[in-house]
């Protein structure tokens, strides 16, 4: 993004925390920087201004939009999300491909950093699909929450396990008592 270009963010109060929307914009189409996950409010606002300094809190309609969808997705409710104003730009093609397989993963199930890799063309490639995942600037609307470890542990998550595994029972996942995806929730 061009340091000129007027960047803003909207916070979204969820039951699992305040989350927000950074996009740019004014004049051109609004184009969607960022989605942060939900997190305490003081520990989010912290996060906008390290990663956007400046931003200042703003709305439109195309964010309002994307907002009412977050909230609904994140009170347990299934949602479509439309990536049509999401800015790829500084997305590594690699992780292009990687997000888009994340986003047929289906609600409700899981799949192993391995098998992303796999389908993306990168057999072995487990560790750069959790790198990946790491870096996507989209959350909930590509789930990387929906990967987990081959056995079926967690593994990592921006927003921190207790709020990956919030997300995937309150999709309908659930889990044995170590911890882990229980197999029928496993594709592949």
């Amino acid at each position: 993004m061009n340091p000129r270009t007027p960047c803003f963010h909207h916070c979204v109060k969820t039951r699992l925390g305040m989350a927000a929307i950074v996009w740019s914009g004014g004049a051109r189409p609004v184009r969607i920087v960022r989605i942060c996950l939900p997190a305490p409010e003081a520990a989010l606002m912290r996060e906008l201004r390290t990663l956007f300094p400046g931003a200042a809190a703003k709305s439109c309609s195309t964010v309002a939009a994307l907002a009412a969808r977050l909230r609904a997705f994140l009170a347990g409710k299934p949602v479509s999300f439309d990536a049509a104003a999401l800015d790829m730009g500084r997305v590594p093609p690699y992780h292009r491909r990687m997000l888009e397989t994340l986003a047929a993963i289906p609600r409700g199930h899981v799949m192993s950093y391995g098998g992303v890799a796999s389908i993306t063309g990168v057999p072995g490639g487990a560790r750069a699909v959790g790198q990946g995942c790491g870096k996507n600037p989209f959350p909930v609307v590509y789930p990387c929450h929906r990967v987990v470890r081959a056995d079926g542990s967690p593994g990592g998550f921006g927003g921190g396990l207790a709020l990956k595994r919030a997300l995937l029972e309150m999709e309908g996942v659930k889990f044995d008592a170590k911890g882990k995806v229980l197999p029928e929730f496993m594709l592949r």
